[in-house]
């Protein structure tokens, strides 16, 4: 009886009104878990003074991050619409559910599907002035290795890149690829945001896209290990 029915709830569950709704009230979910980790947890910024120096000259920024310190950017970026990049899986449409309830904007791609066209509205973002938020190692890893692709996307826009962690004194990690770190109740919670990259728009050639990509990975682990340091973490920051 109950193998007869699997048809017809995987039927239902893909239907476009499910799928919205499911969508809707995921994101709705996702929100509200974020609110009360801020609420319950001690959250801090330093070296933001940059970005917002960039954007009273009029020019839009990148933001990167690891997947697995990203679940506090909305709270860096509060106020400020930015745009990321989120697959197409159902998954991405929950996160970005609730990212728009912080004002972001989606493009749709992945590294592994839609990536060009995500891309290319990512730049037609930064091009029209408005800021970009982007995880090099995303959206499955290996988790704290960059792709060149923040990179040089902001060469193309000739934006600058902006490295950035956060971490928490005390957090659940999440038997996950990338061990995404959740601040609980209580805690100190540091985000860190590095000094920019201006990445050349002449990096063409090979050996120097793998030198741009090497030296934000290197500024992304710095910035992890600043946060760490800041909320008395020792663990390994990549």
């Amino acid at each position: 009886m109950l193998s007869s029915l699997k048809p017809a709830v995987r039927r239902v569950r893909r239907h476009p009104k499910y799928v919205a709704i499911e969508s809707r009230i995921g994101g709705l979910l996702i929100w509200m878990l974020l609110w009360v980790l801020r609420a319950t947890t001690r959250f801090e910024v330093h070296g933001f003074e940059a970005v917002e120096r960039c954007r009273e000259e009029g020019r839009p920024v990148v933001l990167a991050f690891w997947h697995g310190r990203s679940i506090m950017l909305p709270f860096v970026f509060r106020g400020r619409r930015a745009t990321i990049m989120n697959s197409t899986h159902r998954d991405g449409e929950l996160i970005t559910r609730a990212l728009e309830r912080f004002g972001f904007a989606a493009t749709r791609g992945s590294t592994r599907r839609g990536a060009i066209a995500g891309t290319l509205g990512l730049l037609r973002v930064l091009r029209e002035g408005g800021d970009v938020a982007l995880i090099p190692d995303g959206p499955r890893g290996p988790a704290g290795v960059a792709r060149a692709g923040a990179v040089e996307l902001a060469a193309a826009a000739g934006a600058p890149l902006f490295p950035l962690a956060f971490s928490a004194s005390r957090c659940l990690r999440l038997p996950s690829w990338d061990r995404m770190m959740i601040p609980i109740p209580g805690a100190r919670v540091a985000c860190v945001v590095g000094d920019p990259m201006e990445p050349d728009p002449r990096t063409h050639g090979r050996e120097q896209r793998e030198r741009v990509r090497a030296e934000l990975e290197r500024r992304l682990c710095e910035v992890t290990r600043s946060a760490d340091r800041l909320v008395g973490r020792t663990e390994e920051a990549c």
